[in-house]
């Protein structure tokens, strides 16, 4: 057999020490992640109505770290067994953000990292009423050709309040239709309950209890529905940097450089990048995405020499110019062809074309 394309990468990465996975770190990260936000939820019980307005945005960016922390949970990137990364996907994906893991894994692990900006088959580029690529526009009605033509680019960041609410339905219809399309002897497995408990538990802990403990059905749904919506929009400006404006592919040859072509590196300081939860190296986490997030900086020159030396497109860019080219790539999505991915295929940064 001919050696792995990975292999000589791999053998760096080892030799480096970048293989092992800190459980440790994450862990701690992980609960310092939970004081702060606990710090913050119990300070808007305090605060007067308008200092907690003020004071949400704050509080939703520490709840989306949090929330991204479970992204390595489901990955197995987080720690050394499977029972310490089910155990950390567990308390932060069902039980505190009110996802289901099962459902993140097939959408994320299996289709998203399998066909990255893959037309028809990344479920990230294919999200109704948007368009992606003129392919999708092409098939669309004309009611939604209008809105993809003439308002998607504007009213994308508005929609994306939406998200997380979104995020958490279709994972609800995910574990409430699973028994009924899985074989018998697999339709309530372990993971199944755990996850169908511990999002029961979510909603009771967020919703029921603070009822019953004499905060206003008011104030309680309202904080849920305004946190959890800025989460969203939160999660949407982590994901949408690391692969909007890069290429829509049609056809590929060589997974390797798909995984490195459709995404891009965010360049970041120590700060920024503790937020980001290791996806602002995209290309690094989708090329080795069971590496640890803090390994990922160490990697990421041995991953570029890597991509450098087959001649394949390394794109780094700061966060918010990356942001500026994936709102105007989106606004003029309908109009961007996919393209193939070969040794004859040249792939064109989508604002240039």
């Amino acid at each position: 057999m001919a050696e792995h394309p990975m292999a000589d990468l791999r053998k760096k990465l080892k030799e480096a020490d970048l293989l092992d996975k800190p459980t440790m770190k994450s862990w701690s990260k992980v609960i310092v992640l939970f004081i702060a936000v606990f710090a913050l939820y119990s300070a808007h019980i305090y605060l007067p109505l308008k200092f907690g307005l003020l004071l949400i945005p704050l509080t939703a960016l520490f709840s989306t770290t949090l929330a991204m922390t479970g992204h390595e949970g489901v990955h197995s990137s987080a720690c050394k067994s499977k029972i310490g990364n089910t155990s950390l996907a567990a308390i932060v994906f069902p039980l505190f953000a009110g996802l289901s893991m099962e459902y993140w894994r097939e959408k994320h692990n299996v289709n998203h990292h399998a066909h990255p900006n893959v037309h028809n088959k990344d479920p990230d580029i294919h999200s109704w009423p948007f368009t992606f690529s003129q392919e999708e526009y092409k098939t669309s009605g004309p009611v939604r050709r209008f809105f993809q033509r003439n308002l998607q680019g504007w009213t994308f960041w508005p929609i994306s309040l939406l998200v997380g609410h979104l995020m958490r339905f279709d994972g609800l219809k995910y574990i409430a239709s699973k028994p009924f399309k899985s074989k018998k002897n697999k339709r309530f497995t372990k993971i199944w309950l755990l996850d169908t408990s511990l999002i029961v538990l979510h909603f009771f802990l967020w919703l029921a209890l603070p009822i019953l403990l004499g905060i206003s059905w008011q104030a309680t749904v309202g904080f849920y529905v305004l946190l959890w919506g800025l989460v969203g929009t939160f999660l949407t400006a982590i994901f949408i940097v690391g692969h909007a404006g890069r290429p829509i592919i049609s056809e590929y040859d060589k997974n390797w450089r798909l995984q490195i072509e459709t995404a891009r590196r965010i360049k970041f300081g120590p700060i920024g990048s503790f937020f980001f939860v290791g996806l602002d190296y995209q290309i690094e986490h989708h090329l080795l995405p069971a590496l640890s997030h803090f390994n990922l900086p160490k990697a990421a020159p041995l991953v570029k020499e890597y991509a450098e030396e087959r001649g394949w497109q390394y794109q780094e860019l700061g966060f918010f110019r990356a942001l500026w080219e994936s709102t105007v790539a989106l606004h003029y999505a309908w109009k961007t062809p996919s393209l193939v991915m070969d040794d004859k295929g040249i792939l064109r940064d989508p604002l240039e074309a």
